[in-house]
């Protein structure tokens, strides 16, 4: 089913899955791309810095208002606990495309094992898939938990060796989603995701 919304609506309106067309494709992208890291965006903490614009931090406000609201609070202190939210925007042809995902304490996401032995330290959490034609209405697509999501910038897991980066086909259509551990690609974690019609 295909909905068109306006982006005002956008804020407002519970974003429920809308197909149209994104398919997970093979996820070895052409040789010769430039891979670009997901700007984050920490909400509700002081502790944790953020890459994104001011402008990217209104926009995933919006986005992502509804499980904003629903933070939990911090048991002693009553404060929100933070929460980390990934940007990534391409665009096609006056199209623009932004690919977010968003995690919390209690969020859909699937988080990572603790304790001695645990290597990897990426979430699972569903893509939300948004693409602004240029009268700004929005097609809105949620993806299910089966990306791979890491946050957050600390000395002994600095963001230069931990994050995720993406890159865009023009020929295909096809956006490239990798994830970057410890300074290296962790192979199961590619994702591919045809989201123009070329």
């Amino acid at each position: 089913m295909k909905t068109k919304q306006t982006l005002r609506g956008l804020i407002a309106a519970t974003l429920a899955g809308i197909a149209f067309g994104a398919a997970a494709q093979s996820a070895q992208p052409p040789t010769g791309l430039k891979w670009q890291m997901m700007h984050e965006i920490v909400f509700n903490s002081t502790n944790f810095s953020s890459t994104g614009t001011e402008e990217e931090r209104v926009l995933l406000g919006k986005i992502w208002e509804k499980e904003l609201q629903g933070s939990e609070k911090n048991i002693k202190t009553g404060e929100l606990l933070p929460s980390f939210s990934l940007i990534g925007t391409v665009e096609y042809k006056g199209v623009k495309a932004i690919l977010t995902m968003y995690n919390r304490s209690g969020s859909d996401c699937i988080e990572p094992g603790n304790g001695k032995g645990m290597y990897d330290m990426y979430a699972i959490c569903p893509l939300r898939l948004i693409r602004l034609t240029q009268d700004k209405q929005a097609e809105i697509q949620n993806l299910p938990v089966n990306f791979c999501m890491l946050s957050g910038d600390d000395h002994d897991n600095p963001r230069s060796k931990n994050h995720n980066e993406y890159t865009f086909d023009e020929r295909s259509g096809i956006v490239y989603l990798r994830t970057i551990q410890y300074g290296k690609v962790v192979s199961s974690c590619n994702r591919a995701l045809r989201v123009f019609k070329v």
